[in-house]
């Protein structure tokens, strides 16, 4: 059975009954806000992973939570990046990007990647890494890598989604650090 689309009446009627504003847009679908979209996404929790790429005189890094699967064969991953970050155009034009897994316990080196330690801390001055594949800088501390060569670019509003093709991909172990509800968080066992 095929979905049908909810009208704006019955849509209006289940959001009153739940405390929830529904606003149409131009188009009589029901406009989403970008402070409901951050709410809403926020509850999603995700790993937590730094891409990396070269820049002149050292490695430029982005956290991102934003990266997926996307091909077993050939093996495909994608990453989206906003259009403005420092890293965008770094990544486009160095060809290739390395998506380092962070584990438990590395909050900082993800908040210096995020640039909450001002606009040089993403260069991850003295952060220990190495290459593998592509010449994308692999960060030694990360749980897991995946060396990609950037095989496409598309459109997505704001970002940019980045496909790569895996070259190489290690792994060491150990508990990932997650993101949820705007903060760092551990999985229980």
């Amino acid at each position: 059975m095929r979905a049908q689309p909810v009208g704006f009446r019955g849509l209006k009627r289940w959001c009153t009954l739940r405390r929830v504003r529904a606003r149409p847009s131009r188009g009589g679908m029901v406009a989403v806000t970008p402070t409901q979209f951050k709410r809403a996404l926020r509850l999603w929790a995700s790993g937590v992973s730094i891409v990396t790429t070269r820049r002149a005189g050292g490695i430029q890094g982005i956290t991102v939570s934003s990266f997926a699967s996307l091909s077993l064969k050939p093996p495909l991953i994608l990453v989206c990046i906003e259009k403005r970050a420092r890293s965008h155009d770094a990544i486009a034009s160095q060809g290739c990007f390395a998506v380092n897994v962070l584990g438990a316990g590395q909050e900082e080196l993800s908040e210096r990647a995020a640039g909450r330690r001002g606009a040089r801390g993403s260069w991850l001055t003295g952060v220990p890494h190495r290459t593998a594949v592509t010449g994308a800088p692999v960060l030694e501390a990360a749980v897991a890598w995946l060396d990609c060569r950037l095989t496409a670019a598309h459109p997505g509003g704001d970002h940019s989604i980045f496909v790569g093709r895996v070259q190489a991909a290690g792994s060491y172990g150990g508990p990932p650090l997650v993101w949820h509800d705007r903060g760092y968080t551990r999985l229980a066992r």
